[in-house]
């Protein structure tokens, strides 16, 4: 039986067997994981183990031939993939996406797979199932496997993004499908938490009812819920990096709590942050206090304090973010008014524009 730390590549020393070695050793350094990688180029041993064609890759016993059918670079990604995910890919960090296969989850799962990509994080691709009353009755009636129907949709879906990149496979977020069956919110939940997930990102309509319908089931039980930050993403929006990013505040005591959350989420773009105060009611502006404990654990050059005086906070922070060409505007739990007000019917209907704009919701 072989060594469970060791992961061996067999080969005749070709470019393509040295790329999988490489690739291999950087996935792993990457992760942390005390797998040693160990090249073989002993023709003995490929017909000891019964390998007609290398390179190949043999890890737990198990044998992964690469470039035999199809791909090499989506053979080696699924190498790769199916290896560190034995150690739920160690400290890489972890975007967790709910799929649906609507095309609202889909835009999501593009916008936070490129998302993760830049973070060099791995993209957890989430589908909950749960059957209905119909599905139940016509997997019953007319001997329907509903559960594999779902999972081979999953795996069709995973499948169709990674084909997307052509030669940049290698360069983009790592895709894991994970199947679950249950109530969606509690699955969801589960899922990041078992993964330590860094970030959630989750779809919306933007459109007439939307805090109703989006907010008021599954993803309002994710954002108040969920320990880590919830990226919220509009059905309209397509990902171009991360420059610039709006957080609306009003109550220096909750939100100098997320602060360092704040910071550290644009710190890995290297972002603007722009600090957004409405005034509408003359409630003082707490900027400058803010500003500076910002300024704490963020250069100062990069923080940009903004105080807007309207009547309409949605439009005025519409407007703003236009203007500033702003890509992401964060909130704070504790805002859950202020999202009715963003999100009101009469309200997105005249500013159509902010349902373009992904929200992060900072704990």
């Amino acid at each position: 039986m072989q060594n469970t730390t060791e992961i061996k590549v067999l080969g005749t020393g070709t470019s393509k067997h040295q790329m999988v070695t490489s690739v291999l050793k950087e996935y792993i350094n990457k992760a942390g994981i005390e797998i040693t990688v160990n090249d073989c180029n002993d023709i003995d041993s490929f017909l000891n183990y019964g390998i007609e064609l290398v390179p190949a890759v043999i890890y737990k016993d198990q044998i992964f031939n690469i470039g035999s059918n199809g791909s090499f670079n989506v053979a080696l990604r699924k190498v790769v993939t199916a290896i560190l995910k034995n150690s739920n890919f160690g400290h890489l960090e972890k975007i967790v996406i709910p799929i649906d296969f609507s095309n609202v989850s889909s835009n999501a799962f593009a916008y936070g797979h490129r998302l993760a990509t830049d973070l060099g994080a791995v993209t957890k691709a989430v589908h909950v199932f749960s059957p209905s009353a119909n599905e139940v009755v016509e997997g019953t009636t007319e001997n329907i496997d509903f559960i594999k129907l779902h999972e081979v949709y999953l795996e069709d879906f995973v499948a169709t993004f990674d084909h997307d990149w052509g030669s940049d496979l290698m360069r983009v977020s790592l895709i894991d499908s994970e199947y679950r069956t249950g109530f969606p919110g509690e699955q969801i939940l589960d899922s990041i938490d078992e993964n330590a997930a860094d970030l959630t990102v989750i779809g919306s309509t933007g459109k007439t009812g939307f805090f109703q319908k989006w907010f008021g089931s599954v993803s309002t039980k994710i954002m108040n819920e969920s320990p880590s930050p919830v990226l919220i993403v509009p059905e309209g929006a397509n990902y171009h990096g991360v420059h610039r990013i709006a957080y609306a505040y009003d109550n220096i005591n909750q939100d100098k709590k997320v602060i360092s959350e704040l910071a550290s989420f644009a710190d890995r773009f290297g972002a603007e942050i722009h600090l957004i105060h409405v005034e509408n009611g003359g409630v003082p502006d707490p900027g400058y206090y803010l500003s500076e404990l910002l300024c704490k654990e963020y250069p100062s050059a990069l923080i940009i304090t903004s105080s807007i005086k309207t009547d309409d906070i949605s439009k005025g922070i519409t407007d703003y973010c236009i203007t500033k060409s702003i890509d992401i505007i964060s909130l704070s739990t504790h805002k859950k008014g202020f999202l009715e007000l963003l999100y009101d019917d009469s309200i997105s209907q005249k500013v159509s524009a902010m349902t373009k704009l992904p929200l992060l919701v900072l704990k």
